[in-house]
């Protein structure tokens, strides 16, 4: 993620990140600039970013090894896989029993190769995945790309800009983006 002192360097309101020890009522600003940079860029691309947990809830498992398809990417890690058996008991389906594809168009999640997914009880809600996403390590040019976001939402705070000539950055944020990004049809 982009810390604030590395969005104040950036922005040249101080000289290292040493000097990024004080806390000023700009910093509120700028946090929240970051964090609509990373929104922002997560929409754009359809892929996670941070690293945050999330889950997904399913009716039951598809039939017989079928594969879940996962809406998220990239995917670090399961966490959990709990379902309601047959008997209406909520277990915990070991990770050692899965097998994750992570490809970044549309990550898979299945049994492993000679097994089946267990019986779930006939009741909506029976499954929840937990799964971590985002990027251990934000690459380089999404990290170029958020702090440009950054420093034109600093330096342009209002939604109109009169008495100036403006112009998109050549190579800036869409084509920073543009390789992570995941064209949805639909």
């Amino acid at each position: 993620m982009i810390e604030l002192a590395d969005a104040k360097l950036h922005l040249r309101l101080i000289d290292s990140r040493d000097d990024a020890d004080s806390y000023t009522a700009e910093d509120t600003l700028i946090q929240a600039l970051i964090d609509a940079a990373v929104r922002y860029a997560e929409n754009h691309t359809q892929t996670r970013i941070a690293s945050p947990t999330v889950s997904k809830v399913l009716d039951g498992f598809p039939a017989k090894d079928g594969a879940i398809e996962l809406p998220w990417s990239p995917v670090i890690a399961i966490e959990s896989l709990e379902y309601v058996d047959p008997e209406g008991v909520e277990q915990t389906l070991d990770a050692s029993t899965l097998r994750l594809d992570t490809r970044e168009i549309m990550p898979t999640l299945s049994p492993q190769y000679g097994s089946d997914w267990p019986r779930t009880i006939d009741e909506p809600e029976s499954v929840t995945i937990s799964a971590t996403v985002g990027y251990d390590t934000i690459p380089p040019d999404i990290r170029v790309a958020l702090l440009l976001l950054v420093g034109h939402w600093y330096e342009n705070r209002e939604q109109v800009i009169t008495g100036t000539i403006t112009s998109e950055v050549p190579m800036g944020v869409a084509a920073l983006l543009a390789p992570y990004r995941i064209h949805a049809v639909g």
